[in-house]
C-alpha cells in the first residue's frame, strides 16, 4: 500500500521560525526558519517512512472564504518580514528533494491537503497529514487518514502526536467530522470566525454529543438539555452558526490532481541536496536525508 504524507508548509514554517530564533550562516543569511523546516521535514520522513510526499502552501491574497465573509481572518498580526524573506529558500529545499509543491490562488493549504487526501483514499492508500493546525483534524478518517502534529511540552521538549479517529474522540469527545460543527457553534478567533456568541468549547461539545451535528442541534433545539439562555443564543445566532461552519469546512474538491509518480520520495538527486545544505551550513541534516532511488535499489539487492 502506498503511504502519502501531505505537509502543511506554512504551518511547519511558522513553527520552525519561532523554534530557532536568530540562526544565520557565516555570510549573514538568516536561515532559522529554513533550518527548522528542513529539520522537521526530515524528521517527519524518518518517523513516518512514507512512499510519497507533497507539500501545500498558502498563496498570498484573498480566498473564496473572503467572498462569503469579507472579515475572514481580519485582525491577524502581520507576518514578520524576516519569515517572509525565508519562504523562497525553504521552497528551494523542498524542490531540491524533488517533492511536488502546491499553491493555488483563492484557496488555502488546508484545501489542497483535503483534496489530495480525498483522492488518495480513492486509491486505497494511507494518508498522514503533517501540520500544526488543528483544523486538519476534521479530515481524519478511520485508519486511512491521520494527522501527525508536532508538539512541544516543558517536560518532554519537542515531540509529536498522531491523531486517528480514536485519538480525536479521546481528546475532544467528538468525532473528527463533528469538529466542523463545533467551529460553527464556538467560532475561531484566530480566523475571525464568530460562531454563536456565548457558546464555548464545553457547551458546544455537549450540544454535539447530544444532537450529533449542527443541523441536529437546530432540529431538536427545544428538546436539548441546555438552559433557556443557551437556546436563546442559538436562535439569535442561527445564521452565523451555519456561516461559521461553512467558513471552517476544508474544501476537498479542488481542481487539482494527485500524480503519484511526481510524489514518489526516492526520486531526487542526493548530491544536489547535499550541495544546498553545504551552502546553507546544514551539515547536521545531511545524515538524515532519505534514501534516494539508487540507495534503495542497492539495499534491495543486498538485503
Amino acid at each position: 500500500m502506498k503511504k502519502l504524507v501531505l505537509i502543511d508548509g506554512n504551518s511547519l514554517l511558522h513553527r520552525a521560525y519561532h523554534g530557532y530564533p536568530g540562526l544565520r550562516t557565516k555570510s549573514g543569511e538568516l536561515v532559522n526558519a529554513v533550518f527548522g523546516f528542513s529539520a522537521m521535514l526530515l524528521r517527519v520522513l524518518e518517523q513516518l517512512q512514507p512512499t510519497h510526499v507533497a507539500v501545500a502552501w498558502d498563496v498570498k491574497g484573498k480566498t473564496f472564504r473572503h467572498k462569503m465573509y469579507e472579515e475572514y481572518k481580519a485582525g491577524r498580526a502581520k507576518t514578520d518580514q524576516e519569515l517572509i524573506d525565508q519562504i523562497d529558500r525553504t521552497k528551494e529545499v523542498v524542490m531540491s528533494l524533488n517533492i511536488p509543491q502546491f499553491g493555488i490562488e483563492g484557496y488555502e493549504a488546508d484545501d489542497i491537503i483535503g483534496t489530495l487526501a480525498q483522492q488518495a483514499i480513492g486509491d486505497e492508500s494511507e494518508v498522514v497529514i503533517a501540520t500544526g493546525d488543528r483544523d486538519a483534524l476534521q479530515l481524519v478518517r478511520g485508519e486511512n487518514v491521520k494527522v501527525y502534529m508536532p508538539v512541544r511540552s516543558k517536560r518532554a521538549g519537542n515531540g509529536s502526536a498522531m491523531f486517528d479517529e480514536k485519538a480525536v474522540k479521546v481528546k475532544y469527545g467528538l468525532l473528527p467530522k463533528q469538529l466542523i460543527d463545533l467551529k460553527g457553534l464556538m467560532g475561531d478567533s484566530s480566523d475571525n470566525i464568530k460562531g454563536v456568541k456565548g457558546v464555548g468549547l464545553v457547551t458546544g461539545t455537549k450540544l454535539l454529543q447530544e444532537a450529533g451535528d449542527l443541523d441536529g442541534v437546530y432540529k431538536n433545539l427545544e428538546k436539548l438539555q441546555v438552559s433557556e439562555r443557551v437556546k436563546s443564543l442559538l436562535r439569535k445566532e442561527k445564521e452565523e452558526a451555519f456561516r461559521s461552519r461553512e467558513l471552517g469546512t476544508i474544501e476537498c474538491g479542488m481542481p487539482i490532481d494527485l500524480e503519484w509518480d511526481r510524489c514518489e520520495l526516492v526520486n531526487y538527486d542526493r548530491e544536489r541536496v547535499e550541495k544546498l545544505f553545504e551552502k546553507l551550513e546544514f551539515r547536521s541534516l545531511v545524515a538524515k536525508l532519505p534514501k534516494d532511488k539508487w540507495e534503495q535499489e542497492v539495499e534491495e539487492v543486498f538485503v
